[in-house]
């Protein structure tokens, strides 16, 4: 998927917004949430845009959901909603776009109560990888512990351990049907090799 070219056919006079979009994605302390994640968020979102009511508002959150990453900040989400805002005020957009869409990037603090389908499908795309094949998940594992390499690795086994807990003791992981069905039963033998793991 070409990104650059996706970007500007929404937003034809966006070329800075978007070399300031990839500058963020390309921070080199980046192993997982990069432009690849973004990537196959769009392409996941591309599969389910026809069940959206506002498939505009849900791929804009996509594209900024993640812009704003410190593996040591608390508060990515909120700060991601706020550069997304900024973006969309200086491309022109309105503010009731501005708004709903910073609302949706926050949204992906999870764990998080979707409150529309739209939401459960953004949330359902962001996590997707959840359910991905083994080697694909195990590779995803890694991606995030570079991501925290500053952490030291007892700390880090105590704490992935929690948040993975924390994902697994939903009802269920994914909010939309066709998400259920198509990752829910790998993402909870992927999860749970993962915390098993954890305490090796």
């Amino acid at each position: 998927m070409e990104l650059n070219s996706r970007w500007l056919k929404r937003f034809p006079e966006g070329q800075g917004a978007f070399d300031a979009l990839l500058a963020h994605y390309n921070e080199p302390h980046r192993a997982y949430h990069n432009l690849e994640h973004i990537r196959h968020c769009l392409a996941l979102f591309d599969e389910v845009k026809a069940q959206l009511d506002d498939p505009d508002a849900i791929e804009l959150a996509l594209w900024f959901h993640d812009v704003i990453y410190d593996p040591k900040a608390k508060d990515n989400e909120a700060q991601s909603a706020l550069w997304a805002k900024a973006c969309l005020a200086k491309l022109g957009e309105e503010e009731a776009l501005g708004d709903k869409v910073a609302a949706l990037v926050q949204l992906t603090a999870h764990p998080a109560a979707a409150q529309s389908p739209d939401e459960g499908l953004l949330l359902d795309i962001d996590l997707a990888i959840l359910g991905a094949a083994p080697a694909a998940f195990e590779r995803y594992e890694q991606q995030i512990r570079q991501e925290y390499r500053h952490v030291p690795s007892l700390l880090y086994k105590v704490g992935r351990s929690k948040v993975l807990k924390s994902i697994a003791r939903a009802p269920r992981l994914y909010h939309s049907e066709v998400f259920y069905q198509r990752f829910e039963k790998q993402a909870r033998a992927n999860l749970a090799k993962a915390i098993k793991r954890s305490w090796q």
